[in-house]
């Protein structure tokens, strides 16, 4: 396993103001002291006044009487601030590390280290990524995971069908080099293609190969709506067949017809961590998810990629089908049984609709806003180029019901961005953040 920098840093706007600092010491005993802060170890103890002292990259002293300032060579104020370990973002887009190494979107809000790869889509030459990573010096720690997905593309394209023989051996071949070179685990997206189109038995052959390394598997579900139970059972017993620790990343519950069923997942990763199997969760604290307007697509039709899916819809039997799939995700999916659940977030191809939803672009088209209507957008918005969108289709119960597990951690799902690339509440000027 492999991390492309080493770095200290706290969770505390203090270190990135060091006009907060009170100034330089004689000696240097110590590098930094923080002074007099709120510490939140992260070990489930009650928040409590402490002075931390560092030296190098280790904390030598976290104590709670007060600490010489002049053995320090700068001391921080912290007085009416949280000081604690940096956060760990278990599953982060870092995919624009090497455009914005500072990483601030994340170091900002106290993340000092984070995972890159989830839901199948690790990088590839793996080496050759990090060595490019470690030669610009981001501004956190970061590992990543080799992905499934990018792996079996690599090799079989958008085939839906398993692979030959030879097929899996290039394929565990490609898990144990990314493995020796510095990854973290495995991750796969089976709700996504390739995915989407491979077996159980060769999702377990892979991690095994992981697992021999002493990674880990972590899953974007090959189904978190109605499928979901089966899902957190295929997770499951990847993990036990395997012999490696598994991590439900993301988890959550999709679609009104499953809200509720928290309650059976985490039962289930209960039974599975008392049978033996190091089973974890990841999850980020929202209703809503983001992703592709295809995540609303039956993953049978779009083998092949956006061309052969609309070559399908030129049949009008398959295009029946396919639309019929669509609406049925739309009542029963991440759709929510209603159109105004789906938001759409990028559109490159129609800036206006940025923010709208499939409801709002059916009245603009005089169309009824129905799950029949929803689904013929959505195949014109994947002839138009695609687009990505935000679904408003989780219960607040079951978040809070997976938070509270023992082994849950909370992840952002987040990717790297900057000021600019997104729409602030200022730029509309509803509310002004200067007095």
């Amino acid at each position: 396993m492999r991390f492309a920098v080493l770095m200290l840093v706290f969770a505390n706007p203090t270190l990135l103001y060091p006009s907060l600092a009170l100034g330089q010491a004689n000696t240097n005993d110590w590098d930094l002291l923080i002074h007099s802060g709120t510490v939140i170890d992260g070990s489930g103890r009650s928040a409590f006044q402490a002075d931390v002292a560092i030296q190098g990259d280790r904390i030598v002293t976290v104590s709670e009487t007060s600490l010489d300032r002049d053995r320090a060579s700068r001391v921080i104020d912290a007085t009416g601030m949280v000081v604690s370990p940096g956060f760990v973002d278990l599953h982060a887009h870092l995919d624009p590390l090497l455009r914005l190494p500072g990483s601030e979107s994340h170091i900002r809000q106290g993340v000092t280290t984070a995972l890159g790869g989830p839901d199948g889509g690790g990088p590839w030459p793996f080496e050759a990524h990090l060595d490019a990573v470690e030669e610009i010096s981001v501004g956190m720690n970061v590992g990543f995971l080799v992905g499934h997905n990018t792996i079996r593309r690599t090799v079989m394209g958008l085939d839906n069908r398993a692979p030959t023989p030879p097929e899996l051996d290039r394929m565990k071949s490609m898990v144990a080099k990314a493995m020796e070179e510095g990854a973290w685990g495995i991750s796969t997206g089976l709700k996504y293609l390739p995915g989407a189109f491979s077996e159980l038995e060769e999702v377990i052959a892979l991690s095994e190969v992981a697992g021999r390394e002493g990674g880990f598997y972590t899953s974007h579900l090959r189904e978190e709506g109605l499928g979901l139970l089966d899902g957190v059972g295929e997770a499951l017993e990847i993990g036990k067949r395997a012999k490696l620790p598994i991590v439900l990343t993301h988890h959550k519950v999709v679609g009104q017809p499953m809200w509720g069923a928290s309650t059976r997942t985490l039962a289930m990763v209960d039974s599975a961590r008392e049978a033996g199997t190091d089973a974890m969760i990841d999850q980020y604290p929202y209703t809503a998810s983001y992703t592709g307007i295809g995540i609303l697509i039956p993953a049978w039709a779009m083998a092949g990629g956006d061309a052969a899916l609309l070559a399908r819809m030129n049949d009008p039997t398959l295009a029946d089908s396919i639309l019929d799939g669509i609406a049925f995700n739309i009542v029963n999916d991440r759709g929510g049984n209603d159109l105004r659940r789906v938001q759409f977030a990028l559109v490159g191809w129609d800036r206006t609709l940025e923010g709208k939803t499939l409801h709002d672009w059916a009245l603009r088209e005089n169309l009824p806003s129905t799950p029949e209507t929803g689904a013929r957008l959505v195949i014109e918005a994947v002839r138009r180029g695609g687009a990505s969108a935000i679904f408003h289709a989780m219960s607040e119960e079951d978040v809070e019901r997976i938070m509270a597990h023992p082994f849950t951690m909370i992840a952002s799902d987040g990717r790297l961005t900057q000021p600019g690339e997104g729409t602030h509440i200022r730029a509309g000027t509803v509310l002004s953040l200067e007095f």
